[in-house]
């Protein structure tokens, strides 16, 4: 429950309010207050509250309250939000709130309203959430749905998906699925997969084109033999040839014409060996010249035929190398197509290579046919480029090695190209749609439609609870016209329910006005029909909320007040509320309320701390203050002995100017004085008080006098005018005592009356 109100600031006439050192809120309170000082002002704080709005009331203002829960908190109006209490406030705006009155179209138009709805008109509310829930619709429709359509046409049947897969089988990977073995299915799934990372996934043309080979590859090839033996021995033979250009066979005998004929030399090197032992000529059969064959023995030296047995050998040995390297590579049809570009390549390469390497033997060759005709002479070596042909063979092995290992894993390594290649095919589409965005879009498509969904359901579990209040033609209505009868003490008028509206009717025919009290006497009802509801909701909303009545029996006459002060009492019996405000002007009311039990017994001796009694009243300043309500007033069952006790009690002070209620003054003397001459003259409600008080006093007398004075203090304006013209305080001070004084000698049994005596 709310203790205590720390501050008030800007708050109407609450302008820079503190709690002070009063004692703490009940759990039940009693606020008194004359007209204007603040009451309703003090009720508008807990319509703030109430609606958990700090602009609700005086925008800009500061609140501060101490509330109690179970723990102690303080709550101003940046925090309203955490109240842990409901609040339930009656008063004059609380009034005008509740009728929402149809506006008249032709002719004769009966009082008809909307009774129930604390906010406003249900119908409005009704209308507002039934538009809204029309534009939520058409934005859902209209805005969201074309996306999530625009989206699913990807998936559906004959959709996207579906042509882009035909579309893979017919144009890209031709032959290699048919529709059964990749379609829509096979072609979301790996969507799935490269969709979080399109760029990852989107392969290189040459890379694209390659594994596009390997995918559509056919194993129609076998494993190629890699036994190619080239000694690559170029660098070795020029070593031989030079060795062989640069030796010499020694001259025992000089022959002029053997050694410049090179094929006499060789034609009689040949015949040596026929003629050992002959001695004529086998060719002419002449004799041979004495010691000729021997001289020729010596002329063909052993060097010599080391010499020409070392070009023979080293000339063979250049052959053999030109035959090695004349290697039968597989043909290029033989090899995986995937490998074929870059094997003829090899080849070529290595073709080009080996006619240099032969161009270098042809060199070394004839610098040893240039030896065989100087053998008796050194020559020089013709130069020549030591090239080798190992690196073009071991490519072309690399390749053919490739190749083989392919036919090895060449299910693995198609089942990968194809994975790869789809992989491709599939990002680059998504890429080019841009798929993501539309996915994305489509995701927020269905939140938002779902929040809308969420939205226009919310609002129609309200548009029902308001039909609700609308159509149910039982709830509240038996107890309503009940609560008018005991209020207006009269059946004569009844709320009716007509086409979902609340009808006043009188004696069966519909009410054409209503009077402020009877709106008061309505709208009253159905503040208690309605904290009875929530009484009875399950579970019960009562514990938790607070009441404030401002004045619950302003506009009614004196013979309501009985009847307000019984609904009360009955109603708040049971005190399963968490907390209740009653304020009032009118002291009857107040008296009766007291009476009541259910601020409990409140006797002269019960101390000050214990009594749940308020009062509000304004300082010189203009501005209002809470305070605890003076014995003086709530030990007295009567204003009038209340007002008469603070006079006396003002004229027996020895301090006057700290007099507590001080300010008061003005207005109690003369609200005693209009009650005192009202019991002495009471004439028709026409006559004033000074009338009354030219009557009743003697000019003569003091009083006359004095009290003429109050002419001047009006019933709103007292407060300003003592703080323009202190001095008519002090007229006051006589006036109390010469009204005292008078009772006290020139209306002796009065006197007696008012003093108990």
């Amino acid at each position: 429950m709310i203790t205590k109100i720390n501050k008030l600031k800007r708050f109407g006439i609450y302008q820079n309010y503190t709690w002070g050192a009063i004692d703490d809120f009940k759990k039940k309170n009693l606020i008194y207050g004359w007209n204007y000082s603040g009451k309703t002002t003090l009720s508008k704080l807990f319509q703030v509250i109430e609606f958990k709005d700090k602009n609700k009331c005086f925008s800009g203002s500061e609140i501060e309250i101490t509330i109690n829960d179970g723990t102690t908190k303080i709550v101003n109006q940046d925090n309203l939000s955490t109240f842990p209490f409901h609040v339930k406030v009656f008063n004059s705006e609380y009034i005008k709130r509740i009728f929402t009155w149809d506006e008249p179209k032709s002719g004769f138009n009966p009082i008809a309203f909307y009774l129930g709805d604390e906010a406003g008109d249900i119908k409005g509310k009704i209308k507002k959430l039934e538009t809204i829930n029309d534009r939520l619709t058409i934005l859902s429709e209209s805005k969201y749905k074309p996306i999530i359509a625009i989206f699913e046409n990807y998936n559906k049947p004959n959709g996207n998906f579906t042509r882009k897969s035909k579309d893979v089988r017919d144009n890209y990977l031709i032959g290699l699925y048919d529709p059964t073995t990749f379609d829509k299915g096979h072609f979301k799934q790996i969507v799935d997969t490269v969709k979080s990372n399109l760029d990852s996934f989107i392969l290189t043309p040459s890379v694209r084109e390659s594994n596009k080979k390997e995918a559509l590859a056919e194993k129609n090839f076998y494993v190629q033999n890699l036994n190619f033996r080239v000694n690559d021995s170029l660098e070795q033979l020029a070593f031989a040839v030079k060795s062989i250009l640069e030796d010499t066979a020694p001259k025992a005998i000089s022959f002029s014409n053997l050694e410049s004929d090179t094929e006499l030399f060789d034609w009689v090197q040949k015949g040596i060996p026929l003629h050992n032992d002959s001695t004529e000529c086998i060719f002419c059969t002449q004799p041979l010249p004495t010691n000729r064959i021997s001289n020729l023995n010596s002329f063909y030296s052993i060097k010599l035929k080391e010499i020409q047995d070392s070009i023979e050998q080293t000339s063979k040995l250049i052959e053999a190398e030109k035959q090695i390297i004349d290697v039968k590579f597989p043909y290029k049809k033989e090899i995986a197509e995937i490998f074929q570009s870059e094997y003829e390549e090899a080849v070529q390469q290595y073709e080009i290579q080996k006619v240099i390497f032969k161009s270098q033997l042809n060199i070394l060759e004839a610098d040893l046919k240039m030896k065989g005709s100087n053998i008796f002479n050194p020559i020089e070596t013709t130069e020549i480029q030591l090239i080798s042909i190992q690196k073009e063979l071991e490519e072309i092995k690399t390749i053919i090695n490739k190749h083989n290992d392919w036919l090895g894993q060449f299910s693995s390594r198609k089942n990968a190209a194809i994975a790869k290649i789809l992989n491709h095919y599939v990002a680059d589409y998504l890429k080019t749609e841009d798929y993501n965005k539309k996915e994305t879009e489509k995701d927020f498509a269905i939140q938002a439609i779902q929040n809308i969904e969420v939205k226009i359901k919310a609002n129609s579990i309200l548009i029902d609870g308001y039909n609700a209040q609308l159509s149910d033609k039982v709830k509240g209505q038996t107890e309503l016209n009940d609560i008018l009868e005991i209020l207006l003490h009269r059946d004569d008028i009844k709320i009716e329910i007509r086409e979902d509206k609340f009808r006043l009717e009188r004696s069966g025919h519909p009410a054409e006005h209503l009077s402020e009290g009877e709106k008061s006497a309505i709208a009253f009802a159905y503040f208690l029909t309605d904290l009875k509801a929530l009484r009875n909701d399950d579970p019960p909303k009562l514990p938790k909320t607070i009441i404030f009545l401002d004045d619950p029996i302003s506009s009614l006459d004196s013979n309501h007040i009985f009847q307000v002060r019984s609904l009360l009492k009955d109603f708040f019996k049971t005190e399963d509320f968490a907390q209740l405000f009653i304020s009032t002007h009118n002291f009857e009311f107040f008296s009766m309320m007291i009476d009541s039990g259910i601020y409990g017994k409140i006797r002269s001796d019960t101390k000050e701390e214990k009594r749940p009694l308020y009062f509000i009243k304004r300082d010189k300043e203009g501005v209002s203050t809470i305070e605890k309500m003076p014995k003086s007033f709530s030990n007295y069952k009567s204003e009038y002995v209340g007002l008469f006790h603070i006079l006396k009690d003002f004229n027996d002070s020895i301090d006057k100017d700290n007099f507590a209620y001080l300010l008061l003054l003005p207005n109690a003397l003369r609200r005693f004085v209009e009650l005192y001459t009202l019991t002495k003259y009471p004439a028709n409600n026409d006559s004033t008080v000074d009338h009354r008080v030219d009557l009743i006093f003697k000019s003569s007398k003091k009083p006359h006098h004095n009290i003429k004075l109050l002419n001047w203090f009006s019933h709103q304006n007292q407060i300003e005018k003592l703080q323009q013209h202190d001095e008519k305080l002090m007229q006051i001070k006589d006036a109390i005592n010469d009204l005292i004084e008078y009772l006290k000698n020139e209306d002796e049994l009065h006197w007696k009356g008012l003093n108990g005596l």
